[in-house]
């Protein structure tokens, strides 16, 4: 009788047991910690399209920039949907502004309506929250916020002088004229596509919105004439205001991840 106690207890202890593993290797949480990896590397590559933001008398937006960049990404899981998203691009951005100048050629200074598209380079560093689904058949979907620092490493604007019949001057260097540092605040989402294991391909599309005054040139001094004033001495005149300009873009996002 004893003997048939204990085979029955041990019967009971081995079917909950078999009943308890079963459920943790169905859990899809218990699964997350077991078999996904606690993070991952992407490349990624965005085409963009920027402009800039300007809120200066007597300088206006005179169209948008197409741009790109590219690099690594790196993502943490915080938990089975939640990430943390950093890694650094190589960034190229910029936009284009109209207002009154001068034209200097051989020390010499004219009064000119002036175009001018900047390019700057940065190295950007994201911090971002990512917030992904389950995954629904091979698909799964994000949204994103966060920021991005960017770090300028370079930059260059053409030119075109319209009262001086068009003259344009190109590649010059602008580096001077442009902040070190930059700051963009980041919403966007997307979709990530599993081609086999942790691989997946991702794209999306997001909204950079700078909030850092980026240009660190000062506005001409404009004359009774509408025009940008010229000293004595032959040379532009000043005023003590900046130019305030800040620096947005959208951008395709493109990438893979392993």
């Amino acid at each position: 009788m004893k003997l048939n106690a204990k085979i029955l207890t041990l019967t009971l202890f081995g079917f909950l047991f078999s009943n308890l593993y079963s459920q943790e290797n169905n859990d899809p949480e218990v699964k997350f910690q077991k078999e996904a990896p606690s993070f991952r590397l992407g490349l990624h590559f965005s085409p963009n399209l920027s402009w800039f933001g300007l809120n200066t008398t007597g300088y206006e937006k005179d169209g948008s920039r197409m741009g790109f960049a590219y690099g690594i990404s790196t993502e943490f899981f915080l938990a089975k949907n939640y990430l943390f998203s950093t890694g650094f691009s190589i960034n190229n951005v910029g936009g284009k502004m109209k207002y009154e100048g001068v034209y200097e050629n051989l020390g010499v200074s004219v009064a000119s309506s002036v175009k001018q598209s900047i390019k700057v380079n940065f190295i950007d560093i994201p911090l971002m929250l990512k917030m992904r689904t389950n995954e629904i058949g091979y698909m799964t979907y994000y949204g994103k916020f966060g920021f991005i620092a960017g770090i300028k490493y370079n930059s260059k604007s053409n030119y075109e002088y319209v009262d001086q019949n068009s003259i344009k001057q190109t590649d010059v260097n602008n580096s001077s004229n442009i902040s070190f540092f930059n700051m963009n605040l980041v919403v966007g989402g997307g979709a990530e596509y599993n081609l086999s294991g942790n691989t997946n391909i991702m794209f999306g599309i997001s909204y950079h919105n700078g909030f850092i005054d980026i240009s660190k040139s000062k506005t001409h001094e404009i004359n009774a004439l509408g025009k940008a004033a010229i000293g004595a001495d032959g040379k532009p005149v000043y005023t003590d205001k900046g130019v305030s300009a800040t620096l947005n873009y959208f951008s395709l996002d493109l990438g893979i991840y392993f």
